[in-house]
């Protein structure tokens, strides 16, 4: 029988289904202006297609490979819900403070409008090692490729996002799992991004900010590593479009599966809300 992780919900997901699709009415994002970084490939481009479906007015996707950004688009636009949709993309190494802010500002120009919904999705995944053999040099680039360019992303975001505006945090299940040897490294660099996005909500309460595990999608940045299932990039693609919506309003400053069904989450909905559950804590301290 094939592994199965531990699940909040009794069903537990690894393709898209009908209650998170973007073509559902309720699910409507028309009129809003998307940014998703790391669009070009994998999970982001998934995402930015979804959104593309539910009927955003306009979509940037940022990345440093403009090959892959280019075809990314023009998948984008294919399946797009309407074609009057505006597409495009700007090249950043999302590392690069100058380079991000110079791209957020190309984009609201451009677009003429603030940014509804970010979503945070660049990131490094590393060789499997142990701590033990960890070079200096590799951690500060781990911790480079998965802080830094969520720490940009936010202060690019930040001054340009529209009121009540929604920054969704593509995150790893890593940082609330037992430890394993050899991902250390992994866990350690997403965990204080994810620390980060936490204070980003607490200082900013007007945001919406919501953390996810994307599930265990086969993609370029995890070729290196024994990934766990072969859940659809779309699943979490079309999941971040249900978690802007007003079904999933009760899920503010959460941390989520996209695998977990969200009408079972939506049945613990006074649970979640008034209580510290899917937050990570300190188990038997609620501080």
């Amino acid at each position: 029988m094939a592994f199965q992780f531990p699940s909040f919900t009794p069903t537990f997901h690894h393709d898209p289904y009908a209650q998170i699709s973007p073509l559902r009415p309720e699910l409507s994002v028309k009129s809003k202006t998307v940014v998703i970084t790391g669009g070009g490939t994998g999970i982001g481009k998934a995402i930015a297609q979804a959104f593309s479906q539910a009927g955003a007015s306009h979509i940037a996707i940022l990345g440093r490979r403009e090959n892959r950004l280019k075809d990314a688009v023009q998948e984008i636009q294919s399946s797009a819900a309407d074609h009057g949709q505006k597409v495009l993309y700007e090249v950043a190494d999302l590392g690069d403070r100058e380079a991000t802010v110079k791209a957020f500002d190309a984009i609201v120009e451009t677009f003429g409008s603030k940014i509804d919904i970010c979503v945070s999705n660049a990131g490094t995944t590393p060789k499997p090692g142990l701590i033990a053999d960890l070079p200096p040099k590799d951690l500060f680039e781990l911790l480079h490729g998965n802080v830094l360019s969520t720490l940009n992303t936010a202060h690019a975001f930040l001054p340009r996002a529209a009121k009540d505006a929604y920054f969704l945090n593509v995150s790893t299940g890593l940082v609330h799992m037992l430890p394993r040897a050899g991902i250390g490294a992994h866990a350690a660099s997403k965990a204080a991004a994810m620390k980060l996005v936490e204070y980003i909500q607490a200082e900013n309460p007007e945001l919406h900010v919501v953390s996810l595990q994307p599930g265990s999608v086969p993609t370029e940045a995890t070729a290196n590593m024994k990934v766990q299932g072969k859940d659809s990039p779309d699943l979490p693609g079309q999941f971040c479009v249900w978690l802007v919506s007003e079904e999933a309003k009760f899920l503010k400053g959460k941390y989520v599966w996209a695998n977990w069904d969200v009408r079972e989450l939506m049945g613990r909905k006074e649970e979640i809300q008034g209580s510290r559950l899917l937050t990570i804590m300190l188990e038997g301290m609620d501080m």
